[in-house]
């Protein structure tokens, strides 16, 4: 039995929504586990959460960095507006934002609006950061020897 075209528009639409909404979620939680995280390079109290920590942060930012280049942002913010803008086509009231995601988070959370010149400078301040404890734990994990260069 076929369904209604008004149930299939509908479907479509939650489907859509629920996706943008779930990349968005994603993200927010990558980006908060990253900045959380940092601490771990620097303080070696459970050395295989620090390992992994330094796999994923390392990936992170050449990610994050490798979809700026490509994109102008991060291909999780692309891929959440492509989301969104089906869902606006299948009959959804939304209004689909050109805005970062990081602009929108602060929005949403601390009624802050950045320019994309400050996310920027804190985006690199963290890289930094990140670089510097992934180079700290190399001098001070157990088994970390075979990465570092021999003298």
């Amino acid at each position: 039995m076929d369904e209604p075209h008004g149930t299939r528009v509908a479907r479509t639409l939650v489907m859509w929504s629920a996706l943008a909404a779930a990349i968005d979620v994603a993200h927010a939680l990558l980006m908060a586990a990253w900045v959380v995280g940092l601490p771990l390079l620097f303080w070696h109290r459970w050395p295989r959460a620090t390992r992994a920590y330094a796999l994923f942060a390392i990936a992170f930012v050449v990610i994050n960095q490798a979809s700026r280049m490509w994109l102008g942002e991060c291909f999780l913010t692309t891929v959440a507006r492509a989301c969104w803008n089906q869902a606006a086509k299948s009959g959804a009231s939304v209004s689909v934002s050109e805005e970062w995601f990081t602009v929108r988070l602060a929005e949403a959370i601390f009624s802050l609006t950045p320019t994309h010149r400050s996310i920027k400078i804190v985006s690199e301040a963290l890289i930094l950061a990140t670089a510097i404890g992934v180079l700290v734990s190399l001098r001070h994990l157990p088994g970390a020897r075979a990465l570092r260069p021999a003298r």
